[in-house]
């Protein structure tokens, strides 16, 4: 490529008007997260779209085991304590009263608390598998294989 060349494509590009992007003010988020019924996992939603997913979620129990075959996620952890549990594999039963349960059998544990951030990779199994009082998360996920 030329310097002409080049000079022409990065005036071009700098002609273009591209979009701000999104600023999600913390207190919107909180309060989006307090006017939902309680329930053991609500999430205020930041931006969704096919690729990404923005959200502020509030856990107050524990939940099943998870994994994502494709993408990634990263977890900030902006309130709460909890022990996330990563890696190790994916372990699926059913409950004595008949609820599926899953769980991370050979996984690696480790408490989380505010300030902390959790990188989990595509393929790899998450959980939280111990909640203090409550724990809230900033989950940001990508995917770029997603179509």
């Amino acid at each position: 490529m030329t310097l002409t060349s080049f000079m022409l494509l990065l005036g071009a590009t700098a002609a273009q008007v591209v979009s701000p992007g999104i600023h999600a003010r913390g207190e919107e988020l909180q309060r989006a997260l307090s006017e939902q019924p309680e329930a053991p996992m609500v999430v205020a939603r930041v931006e969704n779209t096919d690729k990404t997913r923005v959200n502020l979620i509030h856990r107050t129990v524990s939940q099943n085991a998870i994994v994502h075959l494709t993408g990634w996620e990263v977890h900030h952890i902006v309130a709460g304590t909890g022990t996330v549990v990563t890696g190790g594999r994916l372990m699926r039963s059913t409950g004595a009263d008949g609820a599926r349960v899953a769980t991370i059998q050979d996984g690696e544990s480790r408490t989380v608390v505010v300030g902390d951030g959790v990188i989990i990779p595509a393929g790899t199994p998450h959980w939280y598998s111990e909640i203090g009082e409550s724990v809230t998360y900033l989950e940001i996920r990508y995917d770029p294989g997603s179509e």
